[in-house]
């Protein structure tokens, strides 16, 4: 009967923890992969004092998000989201309005502390070559559109977003009318023939490394990639000409999903994550671009990173999440019919 009775409890335990979501399930962060969530996870993560950590990868669809809020069934806590991405879940309610009781608005770059998002990084494209296999390269989006001066195959993101931007600039529109000239049919239409111009020389890439490793192998000259993996792989030794007048930038944030059962953990671990010291310590591992302002103002991680965007972004365009909102749904349509005709 003890035996009978133990098993009892012991069932009885089981379903109440299978009942408890908090219970059954460590918090859980998600970002974008790569050798930057494994530094991430060191620095950050692993240094949080609030209880377990756990963390997965996606890329950057936040389908899956807005699905597992629709059924109720939230297994994410933190994510980290694009700015597009995270206005638009933070309108239709699949993000959490970020507690600035627990997380300290004012050590954010300007704008990094908004409704249902707290800074992270900034990120950005630029276009680069290896001057091992091509000693001279495009300085421009005009040079890099100009097959005749630098022949060889190029490489552009498999999207609207960027590839239009840069489409525009490469036909000699300045980076400051870039959206207003793309907000227009004609300007759309204009960027549109520009790589219809490139277009047999081009590849396009749908993943971050890609560039990379498309550059390495020779199979295409010149690529517009992420400067981060770029960056990096000038620190490990690769013989890459980062052209930093070509640079796109943005930043992202740290979000939490509506529902979560760890949401008030999920605040704390926000808190965490954008402190100086941990960001601090992710800097002398990679060089990222942090939203905590006094990190990416400090004169000690600039000089030690001298490749990170941080000191580059002044001559650089930032990407316009407004712009991107209201026409993105209709130009990335428009891209996707255009590659795929």
């Amino acid at each position: 009967m003890r035996r009978l009775l133990g098993k009892l409890a012991g069932l009885v335990l089981g379903v109440a923890a299978m009942a408890s979501p908090a219970a059954a399930r460590d918090l859980t962060v998600v970002a974008g992969g790569g050798a930057l969530q494994d530094h991430m996870r060191r620095t950050l993560f692993s240094t949080f004092a609030g209880g377990p950590v756990v963390d997965t990868a996606y890329d950057y669809n936040v389908g899956p998000i807005r699905a597992m809020v629709q059924a109720r069934n939230v297994t994410w806590d933190v994510v980290l989201v694009e700015a597009p991405d995270l206005i638009r879940g933070c309108e239709d309610g699949i993000f959490e309005r970020i507690d600035y009781n627990v997380v300290n608005r004012a050590k954010f770059m300007p704008g990094g502390a908004t409704t249902c998002g707290a800074g992270a990084i900034g990120w950005g494209v630029a276009v680069f070559y290896d001057e091992g296999r091509n000693p001279n390269g495009p300085a421009s989006f005009q040079e890099f559109w100009d097959t005749t001066r630098f022949p060889g195959r190029r490489t552009l993101r498999r999207g609207a977003r960027i590839t239009l931007e840069a489409a525009l600039m490469g036909d000699g529109v300045a980076p400051a009318d870039v959206y207003t000239v793309l907000a227009t049919p004609a300007g759309q239409a204009r960027a549109f023939a520009a790589l219809d111009r490139l277009r047999p020389n081009l590849v396009f890439w749908t993943g971050g490394q890609q560039p990379i490793e498309l550059v390495n192998s020779g199979e295409v000259a010149y690529a517009l990639g992420f400067v981060g993996r770029t960056a990096n792989g000038i620190r490990a030794g690769a013989r890459y000409n980062l052209r930093w007048s070509t640079l796109l930038y943005a930043y992202d944030s740290w979000a939490v999903v509506r529902g979560s059962a760890n949401a008030a953990a999920a605040m704390r671990l926000i808190q965490h994550i954008t402190e100086p010291g941990p960001v601090t310590e992710l800097t002398k591992l990679w060089p990222i671009n942090p939203a905590t302002a006094s990190v990416a103002n400090d004169p000690d991680v600039r000089a030690r990173n001298p490749l990170m965007m941080t000191n580059h972004q002044a001559g650089g365009l930032e990407i316009n999440t407004e712009f991107w909102l209201e026409y993105g749904p209709d130009l990335e349509q428009r891209f996707a019919a255009w590659v795929n005709r």
